[in-house]
Order: structure tokens, then C-alpha cells, then sequence
């Protein structure tokens, strides 16, 4: 399978994407922007190295931030998921961050 080829008009795609984005059951990302594209998740992220899209990411990136706020805001969304959600930006999406995980089992008679 080739490779897509990057558009000069994604940065303005991308961000005309998330700025109309109106499903009330869900949120903008960037994942459902890369399937509108063609391309897979990977593809798009790797397009960043073009300065004008990597500025619309991070544009869209706010924007996303505040749509999932607001969710959790108006309990259209449960706001202990959208903080687990949010707390994963940190790392810029890299995946390099770890999960840090305690299970104690408690042995009952």
C-alpha cells in the first residue's frame, strides 16, 4: 500500500474538521480525521513535521480539550473518564508515558 501524500490544505482541513465538528453522542479526533482522509492514524500524526499542520494539531488539540470539558461539564460525559482522557495529552501523544498500576488482593476468610 503507497503512502499518502501529504496536501498543502490539511492544516486548514484538520482544523475546519474539529471547528465544525456537531456530534452531540461523541467527540472530535484525530483518528475520525484520518479515516476521513484515507490514511491511518500514524500517517496523519507523521505530517506534523510540516509546521503549518503540526500548528493546527495542537490548535485542534485545544479544541478537543475544551469539547471533552464541556461534556463532562454538562454530564453529557462521565467527568472522571474525560480527566483520564485528558491526563494522556501530557505526553503529546508519543505513547512513550507509562501506566502505573496497583492491584492488592485481600485474601477474605
Amino acid at each position: 500500500m503507497a503512502k499518502a501524500k501529504y496536501e498543502k490544505d490539511y492544516p486548514r482541513r484538520l482544523y475546519t474538521y474539529f471547528t465544525s465538528y456537531d456530534d452531540q453522542r461523541s467527540a472530535p479526533s484525530f483518528s475520525k480525521f484520518a479515516r476521513v482522509l484515507g490514511v491511518t492514524l500514524e500517517e496523519l500524526s507523521s505530517y506534523r513535521r510540516h509546521r503549518e499542520f503540526d500548528r493546527a494539531w495542537q490548535e485542534c488539540n485545544e479544541i478537543r480539550r475544551d469539547y471533552l470539558i464541556d461534556l463532562a461539564l454538562s454530564k453529557r460525559a462521565d467527568g472522571s473518564f474525560v480527566k483520564y482522557l485528558l491526563s494522556g495529552d501530557e505526553d503529546d501523544g508519543d505513547n512513550s508515558g507509562g501506566c502505573e498500576f496497583t492491584l492488592t488482593v485481600v485474601d477474605t476468610p
